[in-house]
Parts: structure tokens; sequence; C-alpha cells
């Protein structure tokens, strides 16, 4: 029943499109771009249209008694959006650290600066190690 619509429908819109070139002087030759600029694939629902210049996509389906093409969901413009968001957040966080004092380059430690930490943190072991070993000899001595 669908198929006899469908058959019916291109047949009107032949009748149709012959009539009107009939009424009218013939038109220049379509420029090369013109020609082939729409691709239909059948489908199970109606017929998917590729839009060959832009790439949307549509889907054509009967609905009453006319043919309605509605557009797809494009993810990929979704994720070209993202793309596009997530690189202008990129520069704008760039040109921050850019701001920043030293340019928002890393410098790293000297080995003499390494060396001074280490020292220091040598020292405050060494002292938390006496200090744990001298309340070990006060409660020693407590306990004698």
């Amino acid at each position: 029943m669908l198929r006899f619509r469908f058959l019916l429908l291109i047949a009107l819109v032949c009748a149709w499109a012959t009539a009107a070139l009939a009424e009218t002087p013939a038109p220049k030759a379509a420029p090369e771009s013109e020609n082939g600029r729409y691709a239909m694939s059948p489908v199970a629902d109606g017929v998917l249209r590729l839009d060959t210049r832009t790439g949307q996509v549509s889907l054509c389906r009967q609905k009453s008694d006319s043919w309605i093409c509605e557009v797809t969901a494009d993810d990929r413009a979704a994720y070209e959006k993202e793309i596009a968001r997530l690189q202008a957040k990129v520069a704008s966080l760039e040109a921050e650290l850019k701001r920043q004092p030293g340019g928002g380059e890393l410098k790293l430690p000297s080995d003499a600066e390494v060396d001074r930490v280490m020292k220091f943190f040598e020292t405050v072991f060494r002292r938390f190690i006496g200090m744990i070993e001298g309340l070990q000899r006060e409660n020693e001595q407590k306990r004698s």
C-alpha cells in the first residue's frame, strides 16, 4: 500500500513537472554544482535525503496526503559546537595564564635550592628523633 502511494506520488510529480515545463520557457542549463545536490536513500519510515552541499540529512515521510521532510538530529554539529566552546575556553585560560607573574612558565628550582630544602628537612627530622629518644629516656627513668 505504501509503495503504491509512493509510486502514485512520483507519477503525480512527474505529470505536474511536465505541465509546468510546458507552460514556462525552458530554463538555462543548471551549473555543474546544481546537479546531484540531493542523494536519496529509502528507509523503513520513508526516505533519507542528504544535501551534498551542506551535509544536512532530512527524513522525508508521508503524512496525510503530503510528504514532509524533517531535519534529523546531527551529532556532528553538536560536537563541533562543543569543540569550538572548549577551544575558546583554552584560549581564554592561556591568555589568563600569560597575564600571571612569570608569564605562566614553570621555573624549576636549582640544585642548590633543592639541597638547602633537603638540609632543612634533615635538621627537622633529626630534632624530632632526638625529642622521641629524650621522651623514651624520661619514661624509662620514671619506671625504674
